[in-house]
Order: structure tokens, then C-alpha cells, then sequence
């Protein structure tokens, strides 16, 4: 019954984002993504500074390294599925919302690895063993 609802749940969030995907007028996407400004700003509040915040929260807080690391982890992984769906809810910038979330998804394949390693090392001294191969 767990297994029912995962896969319910995952093709409701699918439904959900490709109908607001949908609704954007691909002229306006492409202007989102020449307009440079807006993405990297978004960029550079979502890998530079969000992921900094958390850093500095664990340090001023003296957490224990198994939170402070979740902390780091937690604002080193950008969002993007749910903005969406507020920018649709509160008639923002939908198109740009979009197009934040893909630049950001694909930045985050190397960029959030890299924050993790340099700010729980800059935090707590180790560095984070990633075993991807075992």
C-alpha cells in the first residue's frame, strides 16, 4: 500500500508540473532565458548564498556535526518543483520560475557536491565520504 501511494504521489507532482509547464508561452520562456541578470542572480542566491546562510547558522549555533551537516546539505540543495507551483498560485513570474529551476537542476549536479564538501569541511574539519561506486 506504501508502494502505491510513492507512485501516486510521484505522478500527481509530474501532473502537477507539466501542467504549469504547459501553461507558459514558449516566446516568454525564451526571453527568461536571454534576460542573464535574473538567472544569475537566482544562481548566486541559490549555490553562493542560501548554502553560505546554512553554513553559518550551523557555526553560529555550535551544532553537532550530524546537524549542522544535515543544515548544509539541506540549503546546498536547491528547490524548484514547489516555487513553481507558488509563482502559478500567486501569479508571479511563472516563466522565469521555470527557467530558474532548469538552470538550477543542471548546475546542481557538480554544484551541490562542491558546497557540501567545502562547508563541512570549512565547518567541523572532515570532508564528506561520497562512495558513489559501492
Amino acid at each position: 500500500m506504501k508502494l502505491v501511494f510513492s507512485i501516486a504521489a510521484q505522478a500527481l507532482l509530474f501532473l502537477l508540473l507539466a501542467g504549469l509547464s504547459g501553461s507558459v508561452d514558449m516566446d516568454t520562456l525564451r526571453k527568461r532565458f536571454r534576460a542573464k541578470k535574473s538567472v544569475v542572480f537566482g544562481v548566486a542566491c541559490q549555490f553562493l548564498i542560501l548554502p553560505f546562510l546554512g553554513f553559518s547558522a550551523a557555526k553560529a549555533f555550535d551544532l553537532d556535526p550530524v546537524y549542522g551537516i544535515m543544515l548544509i546539505t539541506v540549503t546546498s540543495s536547491p528547490g524548484g518543483a514547489y516555487s513553481n507551483w507558488w509563482c502559478s498560485v500567486c501569479n508571479a513570474d511563472l516563466a522565469l520560475s521555470i527557467a530558474m529551476t532548469t538552470c538550477s537542476t543542471i548546475l546542481s549536479c557538480g554544484l551541490t557536491p562542491l558546497n557540501m564538501l567545502l562547508y563541512s569541511y570549512c565547518a567541523y574539519g572532515e570532508l564528506l565520504n561520497f562512495n558513489f561506486l559501492k
